[in-house]
């Protein structure tokens, strides 16, 4: 029951108040957005010891889970610890409170005083004063770096969660004041367990694991939690790293999407990551079947294939160069803007 400690008051909007008396516990005719945030509050406030929150549905149907809320409340402290945040720290959120990425910003602001300054959610959102603290999904980062780039100076850190940093932005981050983490998680353990500085002279390939968790590998080369301080016990996922020591890994791919061609394994991940800097639209690899190898790769480019005419692969060996192209005029994405592979290739006629 150690959340209960933190549901009486809230810092919002510059004003540190009692939950039970916001405006928007008042106001039936609140925006839809900051009704979500009131209702989360109350959800929060309840003697239910659960949470319902979504799967992102990326890699299959989204599903409903139940998170213990004593999970997320030490999933905001991990955060917390690792970022140093404080009370009065200024912090802004621009993210839906219908979705696990916005819950946490709340939750964070709730255990450690955070000065938490509401927006509505958008695609563009707008960076009006400096903030200690931010997080955002990559679309809204892309949409900021092309509207009003400078802007994002104002935000001491920022976290991108929810989908794979692109090209450009990697690109386009490298000279901002901002300390910019890409972040590692999974639903289930109620946002990240580990964070990757992406910008900067100090950005790394390698994930750091938060303090309070333990990881391991499998056979399979495959991630496994072994151990935190969030109350969920040993978890076991498809995501194949490279384990550099027990606090830092390096992420390659997922074990769903190998390809087995002829006895030899290609990670998909891995393939895109040297053909980012040469195409510009959004694409993956994926596997089709043939007869000799089993297996084989092939690329599926999101636009008209007369407008970009043929990829160079001359980067890639001979076992991951693609021996199909295929286009699509639009790829199936989730809410937070992460390709949708299996529901783009099933739209598509590639799986049943």
């Amino acid at each position: 029951m150690e959340w209960k400690k933190y549901t009486d008051h809230i810092q919002l909007n510059g004003k540190y108040q009692s939950i039970k008396e916001l405006d928007c516990f008042q106001n039936p005719f609140l925006p839809k957005w900051e009704q979500e945030f009131c209702d989360f509050l109350k959800i929060w406030m309840s003697e239910d010891e659960n949470i319902s929150v979504k799967t992102s549905g990326s890699t299959g149907k989204p599903k409903s889970i139940e998170i213990h809320k004593n999970t997320l409340m030490q999933s905001a402290l991990n955060t917390a610890k690792f970022f140093d945040l404080k009370k009065n720290n200024d912090a802004l959120l621009c993210l839906p409170a219908s979705y696990i990425a916005g819950k946490m910003m709340m939750i964070r602001a709730l255990v450690t005083g955070m000065n938490l300054y509401l927006q509505k959610p958008s695609s563009t959102p707008l960076i009006k004063k400096q903030y200690d603290f931010c997080a955002m999904t990559p679309m809204q980062l892309e949409n900021i770096l092309k509207s009003n780039k400078n802007s994002l100076n104002n935000l001491k850190t920022l976290i991108i969660g929810g989908a794979p940093v692109n090209e450009y932005i990697s690109k386009e981050i490298d000279g901002l004041e901002t300390k910019i983490y890409e972040t590692f998680g999974m639903t289930e353990t109620a946002s990240h367990i580990a964070l990757k500085k992406i910008n900067g002279k100090d950005k790394s390939d390698y994930f750091t694991v938060l303090d309070n968790i333990g990881i391991d590998i499998n056979q399979d080369s495959c991630l496994i939690l072994k151990k935190s301080n969030l109350g969920v016990g040993t978890i076991k996922t498809n995501d194949i790293i490279e384990l550099k020591d027990k606090k830092h890994f390096k992420w390659l791919g997922r074990k769903d999407n190998i390809i087995n061609s002829g006895g030899i394994k290609l990670i998909p991940e891995q393939i895109e990551k040297k053909l980012k800097p040469f195409i510009e639209n959004d694409f993956f690899i994926f596997s089709i079947i043939d007869k000799k190898y089993g297996q084989l790769p092939a690329i599926i480019i999101e636009g008209n294939h007369n407008l970009k005419g043929k990829p160079d692969f001359s980067i890639l060996n001979r076992y991951e160069t693609p021996k199909k192209i295929y286009y699509s005029d639009k790829f199936i994405k989730t809410s937070s803007g992460k390709i949708n592979r299996k529901e783009t290739l099933r739209i598509l006629g590639f799986l049943s």
